[in-house]
């Protein structure tokens, strides 16, 4: 085998083994060098659109789903603390957050009077905001293809003389 051909396998081998092990821990770090276990997080203000017991941990969940359902970060919803330039979740000077719960009282909405009746099949998965948003902050206008173009039949029969 010659040296170019070895060289990139020797250096994927090298790599994957030097990724694989734990990194030292750090001064006074846990065990095993990841960072420290939370303990569960504090708990939510100002909910508006999700129920008042909501935890930390259950809001941290639903705020990572819409961000995949809108392809959207934090920062779309959420205003910034000008002082500390982190973003400030309990603040309502983010017009779009507005919108969002609106929204997502809609699929709320949605999902409890009009989707859980459906039978025959009964729906597998509620209506989420990717149902619609498909992972865009805007969503692009469905628009339905034109019906196909019909093929011509055969030539219609001369009618019978009067």
């Amino acid at each position: 085998m010659t040296l170019h051909r070895l060289l990139p396998a020797v250096a994927l081998a090298l790599a994957t083994t030097a990724f694989a092990q734990n990194p030292a821990p750090a001064a006074g770090g846990p065990p095993g060098g990841g960072q420290r276990p939370r303990g569960p997080r504090p708990a939510p203000t100002n909910l508006k659109a999700l129920p008042k017991d909501t935890t930390g941990d259950q809001v941290i969940t639903l705020m990572h789903q819409y961000e995949g359902d809108l392809g959207v970060e934090c920062e779309y919803c959420h205003a910034r603390n000008p002082e500390t330039k982190r973003n400030d979740f309990p603040s309502d000077a983010n017009p779009v957050k507005d919108k969002a719960r609106l929204m997502m009282k809609m699929t709320e909405t949605i999902n409890a009077q009009y989707v859980s009746t459906l039978t025959d099949p009964k729906p597998a998965n509620p209506v989420t905001c990717g149902t619609c948003h498909r992972g865009m902050a805007k969503p692009t206008v469905f628009a339905p293809l034109p019906p196909p173009a019909r093929a011509p039949g055969p030539p219609a029969a001369p009618a019978p003389p009067k």
